[in-house]
């Protein structure tokens, strides 16, 4: 009977012991005295730019217009500016609100980037122009030249021997003149017979004939010939754009159809032809383009030869010319010889059996 009591006892006082602890674990809501206390670590600030006051599109950005704040570190995204640096002495692209916090799209280097106009002219920087030129694939390096691209331009142009007062090729033509010859006290009446213009009338020279040690008077055989001459006069120019910009009836179009499409119209089917590829847009100098201008119509013919994206080296050419071409790569003057090669008849292609 003793060891039953004792028996009993021992298993009341387990059960408050139990119970105690249980009450202990609800109280402290997450494992009581069986859980490690886990302390609760902070989150780091960081600061961020924001804006002090309202900013106006296009105004400039100072120091006055701007303070710091500083947010949990968890919020701050990769484009949120974290230095005044960043943004001071830059132009707002939109307006910014008080309080509103700067990213790398807000501001621009130059003012004007966000007003109407073409994208074409936001790309030209300040004192530079815009130019277009004509080009074929031969002077477009096969039409492989892309916009942003960097190249050279070379000039290609004739030159012929004009008359000074004319301003007329040479050689002049000649006309007769006949006269009544000498009259006392009398002027001389002198008539000119303009001629015809052909190949007896050019104006010659006189050379003495070897043969017949005899003067005879030479004219040309054909008009002169022009002198050809090429020379590289623009360097590390960079490119706007390849080929037609998109007219304002196509952007037109293609906004109209962005608008149906988005109420839910099937989109139009517009056939498109196939680019041409025969003018580019260049980024230049005014004076550069001013000069451009006028070798364009003076029938000047351009070729464009394409750079390297990390070359800014300026190199001094040589302008090439007949002469210049025979002494610098040695060139001999093919001697008169009395005989010549015969070309040879190219054969006939052979026909295939009928099958």
């Amino acid at each position: 009977m003793k060891r039953g009591s004792r028996i009993l006892l021992f298993l009341v006082l387990a059960i408050i012991i139990l119970s105690a602890a249980a009450f202990f674990v609800i109280r402290s809501g997450s494992g009581g005295f069986f859980a490690s206390a886990q302390p609760t670590e902070a989150v780091p600030l960081v600061n961020i730019i924001v804006a002090k006051q309202p900013i106006n599109r296009d105004d400039q950005i100072t120091q006055d217009v701007l303070e710091t704040k500083q947010i949990p570190q968890n919020l701050q995204t990769a484009n949120m500016i974290t230095e005044p640096a960043a943004v001071i002495g830059k132009y707002a692209v939109n307006s910014v609100a008080q309080g509103d916090y700067f990213t790398a799209s807000m501001t621009s280097d130059r003012p004007g980037m966000n007003q109407p106009g073409s994208d074409a002219a936001k790309v030209v920087s300040p004192g530079l122009v815009a130019i277009s030129l004509p080009i074929d694939r031969f002077s477009s390096m096969a039409y492989g030249i892309r916009d942003g691209d960097r190249v050279n331009v070379i000039a290609t142009t004739k030159f012929v021997d004009v008359d000074p007062t004319f301003q007329s090729k040479l050689p002049n033509n000649t006309a007769i003149v006949t006269g009544t010859g000498f009259v006392p006290d009398a002027l001389p009446v002198l008539s000119a017979n303009i001629a015809s213009g052909g190949d007896g009338s050019k104006v010659g020279r006189a050379e003495l004939d070897p043969t017949i040690n005899q003067a005879v008077y030479m004219v040309p055989s054909e008009a002169q010939r022009p002198r050809l001459v090429s020379q590289m006069i623009l360097q590390d120019i960079q490119v706007l754009h390849m080929g037609e910009f998109v007219s304002a009836v196509a952007e037109l179009q293609q906004q109209q159809a962005a608008a149906a499409q988005t109420d839910g119209q099937p989109p139009a089917v517009a056939t498109q032809s196939t680019p041409v590829l025969d003018i580019i847009t260049l980024i230049m100098t005014p004076q550069d383009a001013v000069a451009l201008t006028y070798l364009m119509n003076s029938g000047t013919k351009f070729t464009l030869v394409l750079r390297a994206p990390d070359d800014t080296s300026r190199v001094e050419t040589e302008a090439a010319t007949l002469q210049y071409l025979l002494s610098q790569y040695a060139i001999p003057v093919p001697a008169k010889l009395p005989y010549v090669m015969e070309e040879m008849p190219t054969p006939a292609p052979p026909v295939s059996p009928a099958p």
